[in-house]
């Protein structure tokens, strides 16, 4: 039976069970990790954001602060019912002491650029130092009406166009009570606070957001994105979850969205990072990806070609040999020895099919030399009392002058001698076998002439060249005469007939004898069975003799049986095969 060698597929499939789990735990536990490392670095962008934030909103409730505080002051209040019983000298100081301190909270407050008082019913606006305007203004009833207006809006801080400069202003306004008469503004550094947004970019793509109201904003991005993300903005939550930040798509890019929002200043700001930036350097990209997965390809190629050429060719080259030793071939040799793992196998199977070589051949020899020497044995016990009758029966086809009948019965016998003589043939074509049974039964036919009809069967063709033993169908027709035809009177007969299947050829010699009883026949059948194999005690003569030869020559227990003839007497058949091949080199030197 031919078995596949499984061995090289097992180690693959144990290979890949080891080797797979481990790449997949490897690639869960990379994203794993990057996924903790980018919460862990979104985390300290959202921390430093905070901070920053804070600081921004510090700085924006200290200008708040401190202008709550200076617009309370009661000099303020002095100022406001225009200096009455003042002097003009005192009125100066004053006024210089107001301005000096406008200048020192400008310039002590972040972010502020000016600081400035406006009284409404003396129609002047006095400016901290460095203003363009001057060190103090007069305004018209409605330039103080708008200014008024401004600082009694809702809110701390306000973005409104200035309407002595007719520029764009950032300012906080504050005014002591609703109805009072005068009012302090601090204005903001729109170009200190864009420094401030800027310096808290750290990728080279991101954005950020910052609005005052709904009218002051500072960007990093074009319109289109701005009024994009002012849309969304509005569905961003003032309080965060537990995740920092939210993943938005902007222009067709993902970006990480921190939002952080005072409700009380009325300020938001939006940082957007790009998601491709963060950790970037400590996540491994997707070459990187690949290049891992080649390294682990060409190292399980390397192992592969390793496996193929230190195992499964050495165990595909023993295998092969002992495939031969199936088929009989034990000679043999695996030649290859360089291989260190496998040199004690091939030299251990070297010498076992040389042993084994010199074994079968001695034994297969000498079974040889025994069995021909045991059908030369049963060869020699042919029975020779029918060369005595026959001679007595030419003796006196002599002596009455029958010559015609004494010449052919002579030239019979001549034939038969020559046939039985011919020791060095072990087995013969069956054509040849036939003519000589044929012969003898003519022989007899004359001896129990009146006595026994023999009919025999033509040979059929194409069963002429079968090889067979010799001597295997006239010992069976020498039975008949002598034990089942023998107290035959008359109507005696003997046929032999022919069935050809296929490749088998069945042989059926039988006859009419009155002598077989069921007790013989048990008997008989006995002693076939007996003499199947070797050592058996009983004498091989006839039917015995014969079923001995064909096994000895087909190897099969199969080939003579015996029953009762539906003529009454005893039918042996006898079957062979044309596949079985036997030696005629012997006849053929001897012709």
């Amino acid at each position: 039976m031919k078995r596949n060698n499984t061995l090289l597929k097992k180690i693959v499939i144990l290979f890949l069970c080891l080797v797979f789990p481990l790449i997949i735990v490897w690639f869960f536990t990379l994203q794993y990790s990057n996924q903790i490392l980018r919460k862990q670095v979104l985390s300290s962008i959202d921390s430093n954001n905070t901070t920053y934030i804070s600081h921004l909103n510090n700085s924006l409730y200290t200008i708040y602060g401190s202008g709550f505080t200076l617009v309370r002051q009661s000099n303020l209040q002095t100022f406001a019912n225009g200096l009455s019983g003042l002097s003009t000298y005192q009125r100066s100081v004053q006024i210089n002491l107001l301005r000096e301190e406008l200048s020192s909270a400008a310039l002590s407050l972040p972010f502020c650029q000016s600081a400035h008082v406006f009284f409404e019913n003396q129609k002047v606006m006095y400016n901290s130092d460095g203003y363009q305007l001057g060190s103090f203004t007069t305004i018209t009833e409605e330039e103080s009406g708008t200014l008024k207006e401004i600082s009694q809006e809702t809110g701390v801080f306000h973005y409104y166009q200035n309407p002595l400069t007719g520029q764009d202003e950032l300012a906080c306004c504050l005014m002591p009570f609703s109805n009072a008469s005068y009012g302090l503004i601090f204005v903001l550094s729109v170009n200190d606070l864009d420094s401030y947004m800027k310096n808290n970019i750290s990728y080279e793509n991101e954005h950020y957001l910052f609005t005052i109201g709904t009218q002051f904003s500072l960007s990093n991005m074009d319109s289109s994105m701005e009024d994009e993300l002012r849309d969304m903005s509005k569905q961003f939550s003032g309080s965060k979850g537990s995740f920092p930040c939210e993943v938005i798509t902007l222009d067709g890019a993902e970006y990480y969205a921190f939002v952080y929002e005072m409700p009380d200043i009325s300020f938001q700001y939006i940082r957007l990072i790009p998601t491709t930036d963060i950790i970037s350097a400590a996540s491994m990209t997707p070459l990187l990806h690949l290049l891992f997965l080649l390294l682990i390809s060409i190292a399980c190629i390397v192992f592969f070609v390793e496996i193929y050429r230190l195992v499964h060719r050495p165990l595909v080259q023993l295998i092969n040999a002992f495939r031969e030793v199936e088929k009989g071939n034990f000679k043999v040799q695996i030649e290859n020895l360089n291989s260190p793992d496998f040199a004690y196998l091939y030299h251990a199977f070297n010498e076992m099919t040389k042993k084994l070589s010199q074994l079968i051949e001695k034994d297969y020899t000498q079974k040889l030399l025994l069995q021909k020497a045991e059908l030369k044995q049963l060869q020699a016990q042919i029975n020779p009392h029918f060369l005595y009758n026959s001679f007595f029966m030419l003796q006196r086809m002599i002596q009455t002058e029958n010559m015609e009948d004494a010449q052919n019965i002579a030239n019979a016998l001549g034939l038969y001698f020559r046939y039985l003589t011919r020791n060095s043939m072990d087995h013969v074509p069956l054509a040849e076998e036939y003519e000589h049974a044929k012969n003898y039964a003519y022989i007899q036919g004359l001896r129990f002439a009146g006595r026994i009809r023999i009919d025999f069967e033509q040979l059929p063709d194409g069963f002429e060249s079968i090889v067979v033993p010799k001597l295997i169908l006239q010992p069976i027709l020498e039975n008949a005469f002598n034990y089942g035809l023998a107290n035959k009177i008359k109507d005696g007969i003997c046929q032999v007939c022919f069935y050809p299947s296929g490749d088998l050829l069945r042989i059926d010699i039988e006859d009419n004898g009155e002598e077989l009883t069921d007790q013989k026949l048990r008997q008989l059948t006995q002693n076939l069975m007996k003499v199947r194999e070797p050592g058996s005690d009983l004498e091989m003569s006839g039917i015995l003799n014969i079923q001995r030869r064909l096994i000895i020559f087909s190897n099969t227990h199969d080939s003579l049986h015996v029953s009762r003839s539906s003529l009454g007497g005893l039918k042996v058949s006898i079957t062979l095969d044309k596949k079985i091949k036997g030696d005629l080199t012997n006849e053929t030197a001897d012709r």
